[in-house]
């Protein structure tokens, strides 16, 4: 009796976690600079504004004499100041916190160098090797970015549409940030195997070169479908950026880590299992045009401890942007094991559909 209540109870629980998730996330969204910051275009326009940021080639900023936020093409600026904080990313994975100031090379006026003062000595990086810009102050929220979607979903769990929650999130600093992926869902009925809960979490710091990257590994799996009432990881690998563009993003990963479960199905009631894995993983986002983001997470986990056991996880979604934060998503996720317990599916899946937005 305890079990179902507890069972019943933890979709509430949940969902009031969101709910307040939701909120906080949503305050960063309002803190805003004054609009002093000048860029000047290749045709000889000036424009006033605050620079938001830079992302998949276009720069993002706020009008001063306007409402509403524009993207112009970063090919296009050959002058651009500001007396804020920026966190400047290059090809080179490196990161900077700087204010921003212009430098042209004589022998290209229609190009420019960035000055960047934030490091212990001062860097000039080609407008053109520059991937992002992202605000940055002392405060907390102002260097916190990601995304928030929601909506409806099929999943192979008896064939049902269920609501969906996902949320990432990211905090960048020059030399580490950390990051956190959930991904959930569920339906009515108020128990368990109505419910789908995964929280991946990561912290990584740079390791010699900038394009490498040491990581420790936090994960959380609640699998109605696979009657899993817990999945706990926690592990480390090392990483490195093979390609770090306007247009892509391609990152693979190696380590190890140590697999806590639970799980409650009546056969396997209150079966606990530990065991080490390897970690092979990649992230991998390719944009198209200043609409379409394409974005492909992959885990996969060799057993060490219970050999020819595989587990896989798999996240993938298109991104089609409707206004400048607003976007719809259709993404899939599947997640597999080899080797389950004796009379548990092999396999959960789903698709959703959702409007998201960027933070």
């Amino acid at each position: 009796m305890t079990n179902m209540n507890i069972h019943d109870r933890r979709p509430f629980f949940s969902f009031s976690a969101w709910a307040a998730c939701f909120l906080i996330l949503l305050s960063a969204t309002c803190w805003a600079r004054d609009k002093k910051d000048v860029i000047v275009f290749a045709n000889g326009d000036r424009m006033t504004c605050e620079i938001m940021q830079l992302q998949k080639g276009y720069l993002y900023v706020r009008l001063a004499n306007g409402e509403g936020t524009i993207s112009v093409d970063w090919t296009k600026v050959v002058r651009i100041e500001s007396q804020y904080h920026f966190i400047v990313t290059n090809e080179r994975g490196e990161r900077f916190i700087s204010t921003l100031k212009n430098v042209a090379p004589e022998d290209a006026p229609d190009k420019f160098d960035v000055q960047v003062t934030g490091s212990s000595k001062t860097d000039f990086i080609p407008s053109l090797e520059i991937v992002a810009l992202q605000q940055s102050d002392v405060g907390f929220w102002t260097n916190l970015h990601g995304s928030i979607d929601s909506g409806l979903n099929y999943t192979k769990q008896q064939n049902r549409v269920q609501y969906n929650f996902d949320s990432s999130v990211i905090y960048a600093k020059p030399l580490w940030s950390a990051s956190a992926d959930l991904g959930s869902s569920f339906s009515g009925g108020g128990s368990a195997e109505n419910f789908r809960f995964d929280l991946q979490t990561n912290v990584a710091r740079q390791l010699l070169s900038p394009r490498n990257v040491y990581m420790g590994l936090l994960g959380f799996q609640h699998l109605g479908e696979q009657d899993l009432d817990l999945r706990t990881t926690v592990g480390g690998a090392v990483g490195h950026n093979f390609q770090m563009t306007n247009n892509s993003l391609v990152m693979a990963y190696l380590g190890a880590d140590w697999n806590s479960e639970h799980y409650g199905n009546e056969a396997t009631s209150g079966q606990t299992g530990n065991s080490a894995e390897a970690v092979v993983g990649t992230d991998l986002s390719f944009f198209r045009f200043r609409t379409t983001n394409f974005v492909v997470n992959t885990q996969v986990y060799p057993s060490l401890t219970d050999l020819g056991r595989v587990r896989l996880n798999l996240n993938a979604a298109v991104k089609l942007r409707l206004a400048r934060r607003l976007y719809w998503s259709v993404s899939y996720y599947l997640n597999y094991d080899s080797r389950p317990p004796e009379n548990l599916n092999h396999s959960d899946f789903g698709t959703a559909g959702s409007i998201g937005w960027k933070f």
